[in-house]
């Protein structure tokens, strides 16, 4: 679908309470989860306009999370709330990231469920990849920053990372049958 102005209306008052709340999960005033969300808005229609996409409500999310998380590294240098203190799991943001179409879903025993999963699979990986793979995914940290924090070259952080994605994919592909369609979509939004 091009974004057109009536696309870009349809996005606006279909996603804008929900990118508020998202927001609003990082940064702690909701006056300012609101401005955050109306400047992506701005940013989004700027950097998109007339181009073609079926997955426009998936860019806005990332990039309210991304403009909150610079809105929160910025403070948290002006001594603000910390980033660590506010990511502390990825887990549930991306399920709420996720746009459940299932009303009944029960999201508080899916959440729990996938985490469990998310740990059990970790746990079966080596120390150091698993360490990794945290930092990666659960510190939001770059693959330089792991390297230098855990001296290891910047190529050994992505083998680990390679290697956590390849222990993910293969356990999930083992539990296909058994395991809830809806929770092997959102392990894969947590893992992307």
């Amino acid at each position: 679908m091009t974004l057109d102005t009536d696309t870009l209306e349809l996005l606006y008052y279909s996603y804008l309470p929900r990118l508020t709340n998202f927001a609003a999960r990082y940064v702690t005033d909701t006056s300012e989860a609101e401005d955050i969300v109306e400047e992506v808005y701005i940013k989004f229609w700027e950097k998109y306009s007339g181009k073609e996409s079926d997955r426009w409500h998936h860019l806005l999310y990332k990039m309210v999370r991304n403009s909150c998380l610079d809105h929160i590294r910025h403070n948290s240098v002006n001594g603000g709330q910390s980033l660590n203190s506010t990511l502390n799991n990825v887990c549930e943001e991306r399920l709420y990231n996720w746009d459940m179409s299932n009303e009944g879903a029960d999201s508080r025993t899916m959440l729990q469920d996938l985490r469990t999963e998310v740990y059990r699979i970790m746990s079966g990986l080596p120390e150091r990849c698993r360490e990794v793979f945290m930092l990666s995914r659960f510190s939001d940290m770059k693959n330089k920053e792991i390297a230098s924090k855990l001296g290891i070259s910047e190529k050994a952080v992505e083998k680990h990372i390679t290697k956590a994605l390849k222990k993910f994919s293969s356990e999930l592909e083992d539990e296909k049958q058994s395991f809830d369609f809806n929770k092997t979509i959102i392990l894969i939004l947590f893992l992307g």
